[in-house]
């Protein structure tokens, strides 16, 4: 089961993103992992990254299918518990067997009509078997009267799911435009809990227990442009921001120990306005109410601009370089507890740069390589034990293997290392490094007929 009991972004618990901004995959093609730097594609994938070159298509259809699996080590370091040093590590781990994405795309005369499905703000399961300090730290600092500690565990899930649709047309042999639309269905589950436990006695209850599960659909525009002149394309793409509310759907909201504080049975769905107004020693017990039944947050996805090159050096290279910039802070991403948005807190919008690299060895062999570098504007406000990300550097090679002129296949494989971030909450004196990292492994088929 999973619990929670602090100030919990939705997306950051689950698998927020492998490689992107803070709420967005970008990883959504073999080819990507192979080489990051995709946002002047004219491959298949471009009806994702760069859906105005989809203009630029052989006639007929064009089609991808793609899986990655994806593994991520998620660590927590205390320093600092209760203002006692004990140098703890909470070991977490995200586990995605199988992400997929598929590509499609029908070329008649000037006209594109293509599609896309995919996992664009991440999916995947996160383990927590050791908790994290400042589930740990909450619950002490209510049991400590009691002379017992706070011990958690929990475990989240997270899947959003979209699917694009849209059209570029070609105006010249030059220039390319494209429009559509993403809806994106999110799909979230918190389960866990903390216990109540007596250095002597062991464990004496449950603090609290928490099974919720959450979901909503967005809908983004999508425009882009494409411009070919000699060795050089030049694209640009802008998605809107996709304004998400979602739902709990509260299967378990208990409390063994207040239950038998407060003199009434242990659920505590529907009821902890009446009982924290009743009792005003238990008043912090209202921050609970935004996890009940029927509640409705924000979880918007961000408006993000894209902007990407490249250039056929020779008939042999070719290089490639771009840009993304995320509108992160004009999104709204209410917090499970309190439903503070934590948007707000960032420094600034995130910015990535990109580059790339591929060699065609042979005929019929592409070898490629690329990285991203992508900069987020969190400070020690937005970091905590449950919202944790910080720069990163992702870095991806691989090879394009064309078995004719209508099947290519494409393997890769990245990692990504991100900074170590630095939190402090001041209202449990915890203190916490955070280590992270991202493992990615992908194949891709391409065809066309």
């Amino acid at each position: 089961m999973k619990r929670f009991f602090a100030s919990i972004a939705f997306v950051a618990i689950a698998v927020s993103s492998f490689a992107g901004g803070l709420l967005t995959n970008t990883n959504q093609s073999a080819s990507f992992v192979r080489n990051p730097m995709r946002y002047a594609s004219l491959e298949t994938d471009a009806i994702y990254f760069n859906p105005a070159g989809s203009a630029f298509f052989k006639e007929g259809w064009s089609m991808s299918v793609n899986w990655q699996m994806i593994w991520q080590d998620r660590d927590v370091l205390s320093t600092r518990f209760l203002g006692q040093p004990n140098n703890k590590e909470y070991k977490g781990s995200v586990y995605v067997p199988c992400m997929p994405t598929i590509f499609a795309a029908y070329k008649k005369g000037d006209w594109t009509f293509s599609g896309y499905f995919g996992m664009p703000g991440g999916g995947g399961n996160a383990k927590f078997d050791d908790g994290l300090p400042l589930f740990d730290a909450l619950g002490t600092a209510n049991l400590a009267n009691d002379g017992m500690l706070g011990v958690s565990a929990f475990e989240s899930t997270q899947y959003l799911f979209a699917l694009q649709l849209g059209a570029a047309y070609k105006i010249n042999d030059n220039l390319s435009a494209y429009a559509g639309l993403r809806t994106n269905y999110t799909s979230l589950s918190y389960e866990g809990a903390i216990n109540a436990v007596h250095p002597q006695a062991g464990n004496m209850g449950e603090f609290l227990a928490l099974e919720l599960t959450q979901s909503g659909i967005a809908f983004a525009p999508i425009i882009g442009v494409d411009y070919k002149v000699g060795k050089f394309n030049f694209a640009a793409k802008y998605e809107f921001r996709a304004v998400n509310i979602i739902e709990n759907d509260t299967k378990e909201l208990s409390s063994q120990i207040l239950a038998k504080k407060l003199g009434v049975d242990s659920n505590l769905d529907g009821k902890i306005g009446a009982l924290a107004q009743a009792n005003p020693a238990l008043a912090t017990l209202a921050t609970l109410a935004s996890l009940q039944d029927g509640e409705k947050f924000r979880n918007d996805a961000p408006a993000i601009l894209t902007l990407g090159a490249s250039y056929d050096i020779t008939s042999r290279w070719k290089v490639m370089a771009g840009y993304t910039y995320y509108f992160d802070k004009d999104a709204k991403i209410q917090s499970l507890l309190g439903k503070a948005n934590t948007m707000k807190t960032l420094s600034r919008n995130t910015f990535e740069i990109l580059g790339g690299v591929e060699f065609q060895a042979t005929k019929k062999l592409l070898l490629s390589a690329g990285f991203q570098f992508s900069d987020f504007g969190v400070n020690s406000s937005y970091l905590s034990d449950v919202s944790f990300i910080d720069d990163s550097f992702t870095t991806g090679i691989g090879a394009k293997y064309s078995i004719n002129d209508k099947w290519d296949i494409n393997v890769g494989a990245c990692y990504t290392n991100y900074a170590h971030g630095k939190g402090v909450n001041a209202s449990t004196l915890s203190e916490s490094t955070y280590l992270r990292k991202t493992y990615n492994v992908a194949v891709g088929v391409d065809f066309r007929f």
